[in-house]
């Protein structure tokens, strides 16, 4: 039975001692269906065809951007194997941060929260960058006024504020039928291009190791590796998922599967529409605006009207999703000790972390209004903070990999295959911090800056990491027992003690 503990004087519910995995009151409702949904609208799908894909094709390795996807997709069911293995017999939530604490250690565990947090801040503020971008020229592209960028960002802050704090059923429904709506779009573009025969016929040379090696391939893997962002909101829901050993995996391995399958088809109907031998110089002469082209040639212009809303609607979903997991951070830390145990209690009602919620709500404005009188424009915003984001997601997903390689190696004992404990998760490491190397050689193209702005956001990086490294290492001399709760290590004595991940507890 779920243990939901009990509501304290401010109508929190508080945790209890028993019940190790869910012992901090959240409900666990969620199936695979729901997180794959919730996983999926991180990506953006839509948001990602209309914006990057393009990106790719003109100043990446052009015509082989659909090969592209084919090694990244590979790369990523890699690590899914060794994350889904670690999910089994690592019952913390925090994903991760759990995991890496799990295999490195709580220093190096903590280190990678503090990186994490990084990561999902800088990705917070760079998409309300982009939501205020889009917004804007939308407005503008139907007859109206040239509002500030900012302005636009704030509607978006106030409605996924509004729906974070709810429990996350209610976010699971609205990014579930947003999903659903670009996923039906991006079906009805690829069909319509391939139908067509495209603008110069369908030509498989797309595939070719010619096209896949030529240009700028680093960057083009690192931008199409980005597109996979969001991997962690599977594992980081597992204290709202109803039976998280299968969920999670199953969900997991869906998601890369079909990010991957998705990007593969849509990259290719997109270079078939603006035609073979015209593709590159399309894509480079107008990035933003190559996919809505498309989509009107061969669609038509009431379909193009539709995308451009359904691109407002994927950048609401990913901020939401961008949120939910934000806010499932700063409560699994809070639960640790790591910060204020106020925000680590769930709301009585809704049984959400209500109050973690409102404090990732806040720092989201605080961080954007920051960059807004600093005076970055929208497009400064999202290229800058985007970039950094994706680089720091792939070191936490390479030390992901690696954590799962040596927490399987240290425990035989575990029923695993080879493959999942072994092979995988370390195949998945080498692929995934090759990609962090080059994204960190090609940082000022992936972000559209100087190389000392792109020297000083990959030192923050690095600074972000030591300083957790930094407050653990404090811990462990200043205050143990916080210490020992760091990636809820806790959790796992206790669920060993009563029989483990597999017993039902």
């Amino acid at each position: 039975m779920t243990h939901l503990g009990s509501p304290d004087a401010l109508g929190a519910v508080t945790p209890d001692s028993a019940a190790p995995r869910r012992r901090v009151g959240i409900e666990g409702k969620l199936g695979t269906r729901d997180i794959v949904l919730a996983t999926l609208a991180y990506t953006g799908p839509l948001t990602g065809t209309a914006g990057y894909i393009t990106f790719i094709i003109a100043f990446g390795n052009g015509l082989g951007a659909p090969a592209t996807f084919i090694p990244v997709t590979v790369a990523l069911l890699l690590f899914a194997f060794g994350y889904g293995a670690m999910t089994r017999f690592v019952p913390n939530p925090g994903a991760f941060y759990a995991y890496i604490t799990a295999g490195l250690g709580r220093i190096t565990g903590l280190g990678s929260a503090f990186l994490i947090m990084f990561a999902y801040l800088a990705i917070g503020v760079g998409f309300y960058g982009f939501a205020g971008l889009i917004t804007q020229q939308f407005i503008v592209g139907h007859g109206g006024p040239e509002v500030p960028w900012w302005s636009m960002s704030l509607v978006f802050w106030a409605v996924v504020a509004t729906l974070a704090y709810f429990h996350i059923n209610i976010s699971a429904k609205v990014l579930g039928v947003l999903l659903i709506a670009e996923i039906v779009a991006i079906a009805i573009f690829d069909g319509a291009v391939f139908t067509q025969g495209g603008a110069e016929g369908i030509s498989a040379s797309v595939f070719s190791w010619g096209n896949f090696s030529s240009g700028e391939l680093g960057i083009a893997l690192v931008f199409a590796a980005a597109l996979f962002a969001g991997f962690e909101a599977t594992a980081i829901y597992r204290e709202e998922a109803r039976d998280p050993e299968r969920t999670i995996p199953r969900a997991t391995i869906i998601v890369a599967l079909f990010i991957g399958i998705l990007y593969i088809v849509t990259s290719w109907a997109l270079i078939t529409g603006l035609g073979t031998s015209q593709a590159i110089d399309k894509s480079a002469a107008d990035p933003a605006g190559a996919f809505f082209t498309v989509a009107t040639d061969f669609v038509g212009r009431a379909f193009y009207d539709v995308v451009s809303v359904l691109v407002l609607t994927s950048t609401l979903a990913a901020h939401l999703a961008i949120q939910n997991v934000t806010t499932r951070y700063v409560y699994s830390m809070s639960i640790d000790g790591i910060f204020p145990k106020a925000l680590g209690v769930a709301h009585a009602r809704h049984r959400s972390p209500s109050r973690a919620s409102m404090v990732t709500s806040a720092t989201y404005l605080v961080l954007t209004t920051i960059a807004v009188l600093a005076g970055l424009t929208a497009a400064e915003v999202y290229g800058w903070f985007a970039g950094l984001a994706s680089v720091t997601t792939l070191i936490a997903m390479a030390l992901t990999s690696l954590a799962a390689f040596v927490y399987f190696r240290r425990n035989r004992q575990h029923a695993v295959s080879w493959w999942h404990g072994m092979v995988a998760p370390l195949l998945g490491f080498l692929a995934l911090a090759t990609f962090a190397v080059l994204g960190a050689k090609n940082f000022a193209s992936l972000i559209g800056g100087s190389q000392t702005l792109a020297n000083v956001m990959l030192i923050a990086i690095v600074v972000a990491f030591v300083l957790g490294c930094i407050v653990a290492a404090t811990l462990r001399r200043t205050a143990p027992a916080i210490y020992a709760r760091i990636g809820r290590q806790d959790m796992v004595a206790a669920a060993t003690e009563v029989g483990g991940p597999s017993s039902g507890v």
